[in-house]
């Protein structure tokens, strides 16, 4: 547990260093308007880094049947990448749509004289809808709230096979679910077209097929952004 707490630690402050780097390259543009009072009229564009931290089942670091035998290197916190696009459709109201990316670690597998080496990926394509309950005021800092679902892909994945041919007894795993997404955050306008934010989400991911012996992937979220704020003319 303290582990697994202190590599959420080691993620959240190596993606914040990152943001903190970017920062003297967002210097505001004077056009008369602060930061806070126009971001409540613009879109969204940009990435977010931080930990994916696991919630659900832990896939067994070994085992072994007959001539087969597989061990991973599974751990419970990982990197987490996350690119987004999001559309203003009121000052307290936008849509977004994301991808994200985790490698939850690395999987071999081996028969006999052959071995497969991969990785257990996960990826998350959202469609959410963001609440600013404080979005009519042109506050420095805006909370959101978010909710939505979409697709979860998970795939143990071959990058490595001493085989010298294709066989079917290791063919790469993959599985699909559909589920929600829950959340908030908060953004923090910097400059007329730059702002950082903070997000926060569950996701209960539960494949109906194993995936590497487990089927609950479940996690929880939390990473630092950087974004581009693009001009709708809302009011």
């Amino acid at each position: 547990m303290l582990r697994c707490f202190l590599a959420n630690i080691r993620s959240v402050l190596s993606a914040l260093i990152i943001v903190l780097l970017l920062f003297p390259l967002t210097r505001a543009v004077d056009t008369g308007a602060t930061p806070a009072q126009t971001f409540g009229t613009k879109h969204q564009a940009g990435i977010r880094l931080g930990v994916w931290s696991n919630q659900g089942d832990t896939p067994p670091a070994g085992g072994s049947s007959g001539e087969f035998s597989f061990r991973t290197s599974i751990s419970e916190a990982n990197f987490y990448f996350e690119a987004y696009g999001a559309l203003r459709l009121f000052r307290q109201l936008m849509g977004e749509l994301s991808f994200g990316i985790v490698n939850r670690g690395s999987v071999t597998l081996n028969e006999r004289d052959l071995t497969d080496v991969g990785n257990l990926m996960v990826y998350p394509l959202l469609v959410k809808v963001k609440f600013y309950p404080l979005g009519g005021l042109d506050l420095k800092w805006q909370p959101y709230l978010s909710a939505g679902g979409g697709v979860f892909y998970g795939r143990r994945s071959v990058q490595f096979t001493t085989a010298s041919y294709y066989y079917s007894g290791f063919e790469e795993e993959s599985s699909t679910k559909l589920s929600y997404a829950l959340g908030g955050g908060v953004d923090w306008p910097i400059a007329q077209t730059i702002a950082l934010d903070l997000d926060i989400k569950y996701m209960p991911i539960k494949y109906s097929d194993n995936l590497v012996a487990v089927s609950d992937y479940s996690a929880f979220t939390v990473a630092v952004g950087v974004k581009y704020l693009l001009f709708s003319g809302k009011k």
